[in-house]
């Protein structure tokens, strides 16, 4: 059997992965070609886990005749070398005539993969020509090396797409669509699982917010996370989404107030002398610099409704009044007049249940002889419904 391999990161997997591997199908008259996802690359940082990425290969997968997915490096622990995956597939099969699919890009690196004279005895390659790129060109960088490795290497009458994992993470991160950029059904997992909103795993999130707030905060923050999640379907707001915005609304609360005021005069330039002279409500804008900085957060209905999570604003967004609201009536609040009314209106009417939150706000500074912001009287003069802060955010 004629075995073709294109292995990758596949982080994730793109349609012009899948585009490659069904063109070489015919283009080197394979019989198959497996989709390998690395397990860990060497010299490459992946986001998504490897169970996540073998998950995507296999969505991206299924109906496409002579497509198979490999998971010889998600199952190997340890680095993940072509060398030992050839060994393991020349064992797994040992009559197949291997065909390694390598892009353009890569070619030029041969020589620098781990133990390649072995390799070049187990398997042939065939190079797929980078956009652009012109044919002569690839052909004579391919047959020194050719010659130079003892090795097979032929240039497929393939051209790669204009289409990379970077730019799909870049767009999942900034709220913009991915469709026809991967198969569908790595789109729908993508959404489902909340991969590539930011550049690290909840797990490492956690771990690094546990090490920068109070425990009191910590438990907070997950309290308004958990509600912001179960709050966001009913009101059109992406709930993994909103789950970010809640875990990393208050990342800077505990930053002391100076290193708070530098951040924000230095990255907020929307700031006003009031916002800026307010302790208290100073680490909303400054968890927006930390969350873009620290937490590679891009999307700007994320990173908006942190920065509006403690004032309010004018035209407050779906997802800006989730975030505003789970923060008021999160379950380890403290029991206070006008908390129940605020829970109970924020499982029918996500606005009513905002402008609840703010009125009692702007009373209990009035109470204690300060003057609400004028970014909450904004929010209190709106009606969302008719000024368009209910309108779709665009998010799921």
């Amino acid at each position: 059997m004629r075995t073709g391999i294109l292995g990758g990161a596949f982080d994730p997997i793109h349609s012009g992965h899948v585009a490659i591997a069904r063109a070489a199908l015919g283009a080197l008259g394979l019989d198959r070609v497996l989709l390998l996802p690395s397990g860990k690359p060497p010299y490459k940082r992946v986001h998504a886990g490897r169970r996540q990425r073998l998950r995507m290969v296999e969505l991206a997968a299924e109906g496409c005749a002579g497509l198979e997915v490999c998971d010889a490096e998600i199952v190997r622990e340890g680095e993940s070398y072509t060398v030992d995956t050839m060994a393991a597939l020349r064992r797994r099969w040992p009559r197949d005539a291997f065909t390694y699919i390598i892009g353009s890009d890569a070619l030029e690196h041969l020589p620098d993969w781990r133990g390649i004279d072995k390799v070049v005895r187990m398997t042939d390659f065939a190079v797929v020509r980078r956009p652009g790129l012109h044919s002569d060109e690839l052909q004579k960088t391919a047959r020194k090396l050719a010659d130079s490795l003892h090795a097979r290497i032929a240039v497929a009458e393939i051209e790669g797409l204009e289409l990379s994992s970077g730019g799909v993470r870049e767009r999942v991160a900034e709220g913009a669509p991915i469709t026809g950029f991967v198969p569908a059904a790595v789109e729908a997992y993508i959404r489902e699982q909340g991969l590539y909103l930011c550049d690290c795993s909840e797990k490492e999130l956690l771990r690094r917010l546990k090490s920068t707030i109070t425990l009191h905060r910590y438990h907070h923050t997950l309290g308004v996370a958990d509600t912001a999640q179960r709050l966001a379907p009913r009101y059109g707001v992406d709930p993994l989404r909103a789950r970010l915005a809640g875990l990393l609304h208050d990342c800077a609360k505990s930053l002391p107030y100076g290193e708070m005021r530098r951040l924000v005069e230095e990255n907020v330039p929307d700031t006003d002398a009031l916002e800026l002279d307010s302790e208290p409500v100073l680490h909303a804008p400054a968890g927006m610099v930390l969350a873009r900085r620290d937490y590679g957060v891009r999307d700007p209905l994320i990173l908006q409704a942190i920065r509006r999570h403690t004032l309010g604003g004018e035209h407050m967004t779906a997802m800006d009044a989730v975030i505003y609201v789970s923060d008021f009536i999160e379950p380890g609040r403290r029991p206070f007049e006008g908390l129940e009314r605020a829970r109970a209106a924020a499982e029918t009417d996500i606005f009513e249940a905002m402008r609840i939150c703010a009125q009692l706000s702007s009373g209990y500074l009035t109470a204690h002889g300060q003057s609400p912001h004028p970014r909450t009287l904004q929010l209190l003069k709106e009606d969302p419904k008719t000024t368009g802060g209910a309108v779709h955010d665009g998010t799921t």
